[in-house]
């Protein structure tokens, strides 16, 4: 199984996720980018890879201690932004304006109970939400406009729970089955 950790977000602010997106295509020229379906777009806090049963109840149950007393929380959209940058690009993502301490918070109490549990996993937190990943170079005008269309409108959600989810890639793109759901109080 190929696992990760994540939270989605509330309707408002997954249709300005789609919005930025969707102006962000059309700026990107054809083919540049492989895209995120917006029913996909969700926060990573830990990406486990591919996990044995045993393994994915580990995690389940770190998930659940390790989060036994989170609370709920709310978060604003912000920018847009690339990894490794904007000059190099391969992964574009929006952040968050508020709640991103929050977010590195809950992020690292769910990274000590899946070390505790003897979990691998990527530790490389930082909140965002990826939108898509390059595939060519995009206009040189692509950041500047889009940064623009990104910060020109803010989105909130609440954030109230935390999934195991297991990633199922097929020919036409993954498909995400929660395991287990941890909700924050």
């Amino acid at each position: 199984m190929r696992l990760f950790a994540a939270s989605s977000f509330g309707p408002a602010f997954a249709a300005r996720l789609k919005e930025i997106s969707a102006y962000a295509r059309d700026k990107a020229g054809r083919d540049a980018v492989k895209w995120v379906e917006p029913g996909h777009f969700h926060l990573t806090y830990a990406f486990l890879g591919e996990t044995d049963k045993a393994g994915a109840e580990a995690a389940g149950a770190a998930l659940e201690s390790a989060l036994a007393d989170a609370k709920a929380f709310r978060v604003v959209s912000g920018g847009l932004g690339a990894f490794p940058s904007s000059r190099r690009p391969s992964v574009l993502w929006i952040g968050f304006s508020e709640g991103g301490d929050l977010l590195r918070d809950l992020a690292a109490r769910l990274a000590a109970g899946l070390k505790a549990a003897g979990l691998g996993f990527e530790d490389r937190f930082e909140p965002h939400v990826t939108i898509g990943r390059v595939k060519r170079e995009l206009p040189e005008d692509f950041f500047r406009r889009t940064a623009d269309f990104a910060a020109s409108g803010h989105a909130v959600s609440e954030i109230v729970s935390v999934e195991l989810m297991e990633s199922v890639l097929t020919r036409e793109g993954p498909v995400y089955k929660p395991l287990r759901s941890k909700r924050l109080l």
